[in-house]
């Protein structure tokens, strides 16, 4: 795998949408559903379309600069059905907002905790879709760093999403990484003994991990100290659950290798026997339907709302994750799901997060190419709130949030410190090593740094001519629609009854 050059990133992070097009004029904060130290999850909707999403914001702090911009640039090449969508990057001097995908589905931690534990079956169609997920990501020489059941969301029909890319690196071939991330009861052995270590082999490990608390209810290395859970992992003692089939323990044995070297890689563990059981019996992700070209009736509808018809193109094309691209996914989103299409997020790229809100500012818009003429400028403000919660002297751990039914996460604010613990349901342990080596997370001033919330944004002003511009979707919608079969019934007394002979 080839990295982009410092050029060549600096022309992605440039085709975000620029601050002159507001956050606020185009999307309305309804709450938070997810906070930490330096980022939030609030939940919105798309002011034109009333699209719900979920909105990651990054605190531009200095400290955290490289890490913001290595998840914006790993998110903008992720294009895959069970990982969580990028749809639109909006940068500002201190946020960045990346508009997610709001995923369908709730916690896969919540739905172990509920069930007490999940049956083979159930357990072997979801680790299927982790493994092709992770997979792909090792190709693209992503490492995620974080796997745990806070960051998976499962749906009622069992399809999976995989969030928060907060900790996530890009390596080359090869190449070995000294810096901790993610959560201690997750962490491979070679984390706690402080070596160089081969990213996709960490998440191997984490992956065995995840597999047995599925299937068991309860995590295979679950001490109540530090000391105590770090000896647990480095010699890799665990109780050997009972009930299990052979091939199931087989694998679990393979996932969590003490020795990196002997743990199989992804294209491997495909091949085992425990995961061609019953192969056609779970549900497929859903097939990305993007056509190669724009579709007319949706340009036109967009045309019809004050955007450019060569803007769109463009932007979809160089995959720009502005207000264009945004605006059409929306509407094309609509369009498939009223003709009962499944379909998954779709920009093939992701925007990145900032973080930050001066209670002062919200800037009047300058239209430019890609802006409707409808828009104008908002002068609503908006607070900052990036709260950091903690219990028991821990720091919660961040999770990135998917959906309307999922419980609020608490994100992992990454602290000052050495190693970060932070507590998350069934995640105890939450670390980051890098420098000093003493754990406080009950510091009044930390929390105060962090606990302006973002607060939701009052509805602004309507331009003028307001009714002409609802005359304009209306008319867009029906041109685009006018090719989706109607589903209405017949009126009352127009249904026909057969009569009886």
């Amino acid at each position: 795998m080839s990295f982009r050059s410092k050029r060549e990133s600096e022309r992605l992070r440039s085709q975000g949408s620029s601050c002159t097009e507001s956050f606020c004029s185009q999307y309305l904060v309804l709450n938070t559903i997810g906070h930490g130290f330096h980022a939030a999850v609030k939940l919105a909707v798309h002011r034109l379309t009333g699209t719900p999403v979920a909105v990651k914001m990054l605190l531009k702090r200095q400290q955290w600069c490289q890490q913001v911009t290595s998840e914006v640039e790993i998110m903008m090449r992720i294009n895959h059905p069970n990982i969580v969508s990028l749809i639109q990057v909006i940068d500002t001097e201190k946020i960045t907002y990346l508009i997610m995908e709001l995923a369908k589905g709730n916690q896969l931690y919540s739905r172990i905790k509920e069930a007490g534990h999940l049956q083979e079956d159930e357990a072997r169609g979801i680790f299927r879709q982790l493994l092709s997920a992770v997979g792909y990501c090792h190709e693209e020489g992503i490492i995620h760093r974080d796997l745990k059941p806070d960051n998976i969301l499962v749906d009622t029909k069992g399809r999976i999403k995989i969030v928060d890319f907060g900790s996530a690196t890009q390596v080359r071939p090869g190449q070995k990484l000294r810096t901790h991330y993610g959560t201690y009861a997750f962490s491979a052995p070679e984390l706690f003994l402080g070596k160089f270590y081969e990213g996709p082999k960490v998440d191997v490990w984490a992956l065995g991990v995840i597999l047995y608390y599925m299937t068991v209810g309860k995590l295979p290395f679950e001490a109540v100290g530090l000391p105590l859970l770090r000896r647990q992992v480095v010699l890799g003692t665990y109780a050997e659950p009972l009930g299990l089939s052979e091939e199931l323990q087989d694998l679990l044995s393979l996932l969590m290798k003490v020795n990196s070297q002997q743990r199989p890689t992804i294209p491997d563990l495909l091949t085992h026997p425990w995961l061609k059981i019953d192969s056609e019996g779970f549900p497929q992700p859903c097939k990305e339907l993007i056509p190669l070209r724009p579709d007319p009736a949706i340009l036109r509808a967009m045309q019809d709302i004050g955007f450019e018809a060569q803007e769109v193109k463009d932007s979809l094309d160089q995959k720009k994750f502005n207000q264009s691209m945004a605006c059409y996914y929306f509407l094309e989103k609509q369009a498939l799901q009223e003709c009962d299409i499944p379909t998954r997020p779709h920009p093939c790229m992701t925007p990145f997060p900032t973080l930050d809100y001066p209670a002062t500012s919200v800037r009047g818009l300058r239209r430019r190419g890609s802006e409707p003429r409808w828009l104008g400028s908002s002068s609503d403000s908006q607070g900052s709130d990036l709260g950091q919660t903690a219990s028991h002297g821990l720091v919660k751990r961040a999770s990135w949030p998917g959906s309307l039914l999922c419980r609020p996460h608490q994100i992992t604010p990454t602290v000052e410190l050495t190693h970060r613990i932070s507590i998350s349901d069934p995640c105890f342990y939450s670390v980051h090593s890098k420098g000093k080596k003493t754990i406080n997370t009950k510091s009044t001033e930390d929390k105060s740094s962090a606990s302006a919330e973002v607060k939701p944004v009052a509805s602004r002003p309507w331009p003028k001519r307001f009714r002409g511009w609802v005359k304009n979707i209306r008319n867009g919608l029906m041109n685009l629609c006018c090719c989706i079969p109607s589903r209405k019934k017949p009126p009352l007394g127009h249904n026909r009854v057969v009569p009886q002979k």
